[in-house]
């Protein structure tokens, strides 16, 4: 210690006698304490003792204590009234003490700050006449309770804790009182009751700047809507956040000098420490109930404040009429869509099912765009064109039809994409029958071959429609939604190729269509009940329908996917080759593979450096035919290397 440190330590005063109260796991601090430098007079006394020494008239006025924290809270309640100061020396080793005490590991500079005469008071909490230092709970609430503090040592504990607690949780009545006469009723799971938001796992999930010394009482109120709620509220406390600004959804609290709580369900409080207590409660706060020694550090975070007005933070919270339909239910597994919202959206949705000339000319004009956009081989003008087809708002209206059983909803909304499908397809195969007869172009061939690949961007596209659909602040995105999903371009090729009486290229197409159809409406259903638009699915029929489409479609899909990885293998494979042909070396620059119904047909580029006979290509259709391991028909481009 520096010269400097020693002269100011020899400033301050200290207390000339104290006790030293100490349990099994502190007994090496009892000589470090007892020849301590500053002159106190020691009298060490185990806790289980300290019963027996309780004088009023006591002539020792300060007591050191070193004891672990379930016992320091009763030890607490014990000496209350007595008119101790406290001072705190913890271990070394209990670095949450440290931290709560705003000090260090240093043990002899915490056996300095406890032997000081300078203590302050702070508050502590009455409950039905009895002063309780720790957190209480009243309800259920995974992550809070006393039976948590041994899971809470490790995150796997405290996360299957949680997850056999989380689906039995149900909401009940409470009833809160405070000083000023303002009544709250609600449903929570459960309430918390602290003398300050700095302690328990509580004050990782907000801080209200609340003081040890201001004379008030929190209380915290946990009302999950839904089981997801309350799983962001349970990754909150594993994961804090640095800015604790905002209050989570499922939370809320008031803070005043006293409260009166009663609860529909639940009988007793339960404390961190084990004790427990009948409900109804009277808590209030008593300020400055008890001396205490603390770092410099603990006393700017605990400033003595004068705070006159009550806080109620309870706009998370259902109100009264809420209360009624929630109590006593489990809370489930995700949230309801309120009435407000729902209204919204199902006013845009009856308009999206509902028939009319803007949907009918959109059609036509998509259906033509995208037609002369495919011809040009443009990419631009068939991005165009998804932009103006309209088809995709009828079909995330079937979705939350067939998830409210609406008839309307669904009649209206089958209707109108039949209608649409049907004029997409006569306006594409007039457009084609009136041109002359040209080739499919790239951008044709890319909408004839679907794969399960076609199936995942539709499922996903469902997704994102029914959930832009359902926020009117976000809705601008469909646009972008129907692009990425591409419904009126496949129907164009199709209709081309209906032109054309292409019926292969017809059906790949059609598919093509019929696969983003049905996985947006799936996946529509599933987004609209996850959002909370209905906690069952009510046409479970009409639903299994869409399902059995869904696994029809996943059969061509299939095979599809399959051949696209096969001709992936196959190029490879061959491009990766060096063929020696009768002395020949023959280079694989480009593959094509199709597939026909016994065999399949190659289509090589290759280059050489000298010209091949017919027993040259005799012999590399047999090589090839025995690396790839199967029948080819084979069709060759040469270019001669000079």
């Amino acid at each position: 210690m520096s010269d400097e440190a020693k002269e100011e330590r020899s400033a301050l005063l200290y207390y000339q006698q104290a006790y030293f109260v100490y349990d099994d796991h502190a007994q090496g601090l009892i000589e470090k304490i007892t020849n301590n430098e500053y002159g106190t007079k020691i009298t060490a006394i185990h806790v289980d003792e300290m019963v027996n020494q309780l004088k009023i008239n006591d002539t020792i006025k300060h007591i050191v204590v070193s004891l672990k924290p379930e016992k320091f809270a009763s030890f607490l309640a014990l000496i209350y009234g007595y008119g101790y100061s406290l001072g705190f020396v913890p271990l070394a080793s209990e670095k949450e003490q440290i931290k709560k005490l705003c000090t260090t590991a240093d043990e002899a500079e915490n056996i300095a700050i406890a032997l000081r005469d300078d203590s302050k008071g702070v508050d502590l909490v009455e409950v039905n006449g009895t002063v309780v230092y720790t957190q209480g709970i009243i309800g259920t609430a995974p992550l809070v309770g006393e039976d948590l503090q041994s899971a809470r040592r490790s995150w796997l504990k405290t996360f299957f804790y949680a997850l056999k607690k989380l689906f039995s949780i149900r909401l009940q009545r409470f009833e809160i009182t405070t000083a000023n006469g303002q009544k709250l009723v609600t449903a929570g799971s459960a309430v918390i009751i602290l003398n300050h938001t700095q302690q328990g796992i509580i004050s990782k999930i907000f801080d209200v700047g609340q003081s040890m010394r201001d004379g008030q009482i929190t209380l915290v109120i946990i009302s999950p809507y839904s089981v997801l709620e309350y799983m962001k509220l349970f990754f909150s406390i594993l994961i804090p956040s640095k800015e604790k600004r905002s209050l989570p959804k499922a939370i809320g609290y008031i803070q005043s000098k006293s409260f009166s709580v009663k609860a529909g369900q639940c009988k007793q409080i339960t404390f961190e420490n084990g004790m427990k207590m009948d409900l109804p409660l009277e808590c209030k706060v008593i300020p400055e109930a008890i001396r205490f020694n603390a770092s410099e550090a603990f006393w700017e975070k605990n400033e003595k404040l004068s705070i006159t007005k009550e806080t109620l933070r309870t706009a998370n919270l259902p109100d009264s009429t809420e209360t009624a339909k929630l109590i006593s239910k489990r809370i489930p597994l995700y949230p309801s869509a309120s009435e407000e919202r729902f209204k919204e959206l199902f006013q845009a949705l009856r308009f999206d099912a509902t028939l009319d000339k803007t949907y009918l000319v959109l059609m036509v004009l998509s259906t033509m765009l995208a037609s002369f956009g495919l011809y040009a081989n443009s990419a631009a003008v068939v991005i165009g064109a998804m932009l103006v087809a309209p088809l995709m708002a009828p079909i995330v209206s079937l979705a939350m039809g067939l998830l409210r059983a609406q008839s309307f909803l669904m009649t209206s909304s089958v209707i109108k994409i039949i209608v649409g499908v049907v004029m997409a397809l006569g306006a594409s195969a007039l457009f084609a029958y009136l041109l002359p007869t040209v080739d499919l172009t790239p951008e044709m061939l890319n909408r004839i071959n679907p794969t399960l690949l076609d199936l995942g961007v539709a499922i996903l596209s469902g997704i994102a429609a029914a959930y832009t659909k359902s926020y009117k602040e976000i809705s601008q995105n469909l646009a972008g939604v129907a692009i990425a999903v591409a419904l009126v371009p496949p129907l164009s090729v199709a209709g081309i190729a209906l032109g054309y009486g292409d019926i292969p290229s017809f059906l790949g197409a059609f598919l093509l269509f019929f696969t983003n159809l049905v996985g947006i409406v799936l996946a529509a259903v599933v987004t609209f009940q996850l959002l909370g638009y209905s906690g069952v699915v009510k046409s479970k029929k009409g639903v299994a329908f869409v399902v059995v489409l869904l696994l029809g479609v996943m059969y061509p899909l299939s095979i599809s996917y399959d051949q696209m990885i096969e001709k992936y293998n196959i190029a490879k494979t061959l491009k990766s080759h060096r063929f020696l042909v009768n002395d020949k070396y023959i280079i694989v620059d480009s593959v094509s593979v199709t597939f026909r119904k016994d065999v399949k047909l190659l289509g090589l580029d290759i280059a050489v450096h000298e010209s091949l006979e017919r027993d040259d290509f005799r012999a590399f259709r047999e090589d090839l035919e025995r690396l790839l391991n199967m029948k080819l028909q084979i069709e060759t481009k040469v270019e001669y290397i000079l």
